[in-house]
């Protein structure tokens, strides 16, 4: 009897320490990263070959505007969700993005529609190959 109390004490704590991960590593990022959205999936090719379909980034809050400056990474809200294109063009009000595999601008962006950019180390963006495919799953079988 003595070992099934052990071995339900030794579940109850891993249960508790993996809700416990689930549910505060997206808060802890937060907290750092100084945004309510810290990570994003890439659902789409767009953005290849820096980003690939699939890759989990971590999104880095912004304060203004004056932060951002040509060939960064944004997210941005559109009527969709959420999208990860590369600063091409910064005007007084606006912001033009692309994909980087894209032909096309992108439409005009206000600044209010950043989420934030993407975190980078050595210029390129932090990310975390296949995690993402999850997310890219459920969008599919949500259309």
């Amino acid at each position: 009897m003595k070992k099934f109390w052990k071995n339900l004490i030794g579940w109850v704590l891993y249960i508790g320490f993996l809700v416990g991960l689930i549910y505060g590593t997206p808060r802890g990022l937060s907290y750092a990263l100084k945004t309510n959205t810290p990570m994003a999936s890439i659902t789409s090719g767009s953005m290849w070959p820096a980003l690939k379909r699939g890759d989990l980034i971590l999104i880095q809050g912004i304060e203004s505007g004056e932060e951002i400056k040509v060939g960064d990474i944004i997210v941005f809200q559109n009527p969709k969700g959420l999208t990860i294109h590369r600063v091409k063009e910064i005007r007084e009000d606006t912001l033009v993005t692309r994909g980087d595999a894209n032909n096309v601008d992108d439409a005009p962006i206000q600044y209010e529609e950043i989420v934030g950019k993407a975190l980078t180390i050595n210029n390129k963006p932090l990310r975390i190959p296949l995690v993402g495919l999850v997310s890219v799953f459920i969008n599919q079988n949500n259309l």
